[in-house]
């Protein structure tokens, strides 16, 4: 069972310290959420623990061994990550783009083998994208190529799947296509999910495990029902928010909230947030 974890994380741009002794543990074959407003440090840690970026001081431990002492193709063949910003595809077909996932296993001749078009196949009939495999991937929508980064991703065998707000820019029906498509592969194929999402209630309804963070440092770990509370939500939003229970999960929903302090907290004016019909928290 794959064990991740970070001890005493520190992660710094320039003169600024980002990421402040951070302990985490991730839970194996689980979906983890990590929430936190914007400059919490949510994609800067994503991107340490996957040696995207180098870290100043601490550790990342993946099955028991510093990650920054791993090599890069057996690294690769552990965690996969789908970044905020990918990288431009253009002219690629889906099956190329795809194929992209099996780097780590080729050669050096960098032929793809019987078994790579096997796991390319089925990574693309997991996704349901395998009919998009000889289109080019900018006349994709947005969703149809979310599903395809994703099977790229899941193209790299890996048991661990980093991804940094895979939602952002899609439409509503589109963001819940994809979340189903993880959960689904959390279910069926027991992956480990770590997710950056900023729609609280997409954390609450398809996380086990949620990581609240707060310039850096963890404000509350746990359970949804730990963590989705006014009083952890206060904390790391600056938001006194009503808490209810989602009807079709159990799962808590923030219903509506206002802003604490620089927010008008006067009834009167109506300035009430709605975050249930909200695509972006």
């Amino acid at each position: 069972m794959i064990k991740l974890k970070t001890k005493d994380l520190n992660v710094s741009y320039g003169d600024d310290l980002i990421v402040k002794g951070l302990n985490i543990e991730i839970a194996a074959k689980k979906i983890t959420a990590i929430i936190g407003s914007n400059g919490s440090g949510k994609s800067t840690l994503l991107k340490a623990m996957t040696r995207i970026i180098s870290y100043q001081s601490g550790k990342v431990v993946l099955d028991g061994k510093n990650i920054s002492q791993e090599n890069t193709n057996a690294l690769a063949k552990k965690m996969a990550i789908l970044p905020q910003t990918q990288e431009t595809t253009s002219g690629l077909t889906v099956g190329e783009l795809v194929s992209y996932g099996r780097f780590p296993y080729q050669s050096s001749l960098g032929r793809l083998t019987e078994k790579d078009y096997n796991v390319i196949n089925w990574a693309l009939e997991v996704t349901g994208t395998e009919k998009f495999k000889y289109q080019t991937v900018d006349l994709l929508s947005g969703g149809q190529r979310q599903r395809v980064w994703i099977a790229m991703a899941l193209a790299q065998e890996t048991d661990v799947i980093f991804l940094d707000e895979p939602t952002t820019y899609l439409d509503m029906a589109h963001q819940l296509e994809v979340l189903e498509l993880l959960q689904r592969l959390n279910d069926e194929q027991e992956r480990t999910i770590i997710m950056v999402l900023h729609n609280l209630n997409q954390a609450a309804r398809f996380a086990d495990h949620i990581i609240a963070l707060k310039e850096g440092k963890v404000v509350k770990s746990g359970e949804c029902k730990e963590v989705i509370t006014p009083n952890v939500l206060k904390k790391v939003f600056n938001i006194d928010a009503k808490i209810g229970e989602d009807p079709r999960t159990g799962k808590p929903m923030c219903i509506t909230y206002d802003l604490i302090n620089g927010g008008n907290n006067n009834e009167k004016n109506n300035n009430h947030h709605y975050a249930y019909a909200s695509t972006g928290f």
